[in-house]
């Protein structure tokens, strides 16, 4: 198991590092790209240490649900069109060549490393492949769910698990709606925030308004199956992360196996095709506490979003040092215009009693609605003056 690391010198022989808890720092999230336009998404992720050439086999085929039934209001009956696909292979432990390989639907892609992410003790690093024309012969015509059989390629470093994000379009969809893609890897307890800009303030009276975010975590145990955020028996070495929507915190404990198992070389979860948008009950209990909820790092954020608002904030961190989330995916029925990362991000807009005060010497709304009053009753006194 990857909590205890029992055979850690025989993987540091294997793999040419031992993957500690506590030593993963990949890059941060870096925009990838935004689709505007009457669009939406799949998203899946099959464990990396085995594969199959012949789908179907649970577990071992990445799925493309163009029904996408799950997270939109009704499904989707109509054609449609691929307009992205993103293959990824997130790996551990090893060295860090500047590509991998994996075959998916029996063709061979070369996936590459992701600028910014960072090689560590544990060395989780993200790889990614555009496999846009390759999915789009799958796919492309009526709404359905496609299985497609996928392996990696790779031993040196270990692959923890692959994953799938399509995006497509169709007739049937809202033209306003929108998806846009985070990759990269994001461990350490620093937070990181991504603002999406909007075209247009948002409105969420739009019939069928739909607002999903989804996240894929590599490397993380919780010692729960399915999507259980466990009570481990040993709470020190609880792993999870903590994502906050807008200042409203929305979950204390995404991540897990849960597209995997509970071993190195299957520590993979994406939230997507089965998954619910329903989100964790309790939205501050995480891996390790006596507490009780689930987390399938699919969520619905309609409720954390307000009528008028011009961007969507999206905060994470991994305060259990030891994981990555290496993707983010956001489907909003709304144009979004740009999104940006940390320090580049512009400060969230005030309203009412959160806008701080005026600085000193700079006059409040109130005081120069008095003060043009003020004048304006001046000058109406100097005209009648000037008249007698």
């Amino acid at each position: 198991m990857r909590r205890s690391m029992v055979f850690g010198a025989l993987l540091s022989v294997l793999f040419g590092g031992l993957a500690l808890p506590g030593s993963g720092f990949a890059g941060p999230l870096q925009p990838n790209a935004t689709f505007t336009g009457g669009v939406a998404f799949s998203a899946d992720a099959v464990r990396g240490d085995i594969g199959t050439d012949t789908c179907p086999a649970p577990g071992l085929c990445l799925r493309v649900d163009t029904t996408a039934a799950n997270i939109l209001p009704s499904p989707n009956t109509d054609n449609v069109t691929i307009k992205a696909a993103y293959l990824y292979n997130v790996t551990f432990a090893g060295n860090s060549p500047l590509s991998t390989q994996a075959t998916l639907g029996g063709t061979l892609v070369t996936l590459s490393l992701l600028p910014g992410t960072d090689p560590t003790p544990a060395t989780l690093q993200t790889y990614r492949a555009d496999v846009t024309s390759l999915v789009a012969a799958l796919v492309n015509g009526a709404a359905k769910t496609t299985q497609i059989p996928v392996t990696a390629l790779t031993t040196n470093p270990g692959s923890d698990g692959l994953a799938l994000v399509v995006v497509f379009s169709s007739a049937g969809l809202d033209p306003s709606q929108s998806v846009a893609i985070l990759d990269g890897g994001q461990a350490g307890p620093a937070v990181q925030t991504t603002a999406f800009g909007l075209a247009n303030p948002l409105d969420k009276n739009i019939p069928n308004f739909n607002a999903v975010l989804s996240l894929g975590i590599q490397f993380s145990d919780q010692e729960a199956l399915g999507h259980a955020c466990g009570q481990d028996p040993n709470p020190q070495f609880a792993q999870f992360s903590t994502v906050t929507v807008n200042g409203t915190r929305l979950s204390s404990c995404a991540g897990n196996f849960d597209d995997g198992a509970l071993l190195n070389g299957a520590l993979i979860t994406v939230g997507g095709v089965g998954d619910s948008t329903a989100n964790p009950s309790d939205p501050f209990c995480q891996a390790g506490d006596t507490c009780s909820t689930t987390d399938d790092e699919l969520y619905g954020i309609e409720g954390f979003l307000k009528q008028g608002d011009t961007q969507v904030r999206i905060a994470t961190a991994n305060p259990s040092n030891d994981d990555s989330i290496f993707l983010a995916v956001l489907q909003l029925t709304a144009a979004i215009s740009g999104v940006c990362t940390g320090a580049n991000c512009p400060p969230p807009p005030c309203t009412g009693a959160n806008c701080p005060p005026p600085p000193p010497g700079v006059p409040g709304p109130a005081t120069l609605l008095l003060l043009g009053a003020g004048l304006l009753a001046l000058i109406a006194g100097s005209r009648l003056f000037r008249r007698r």
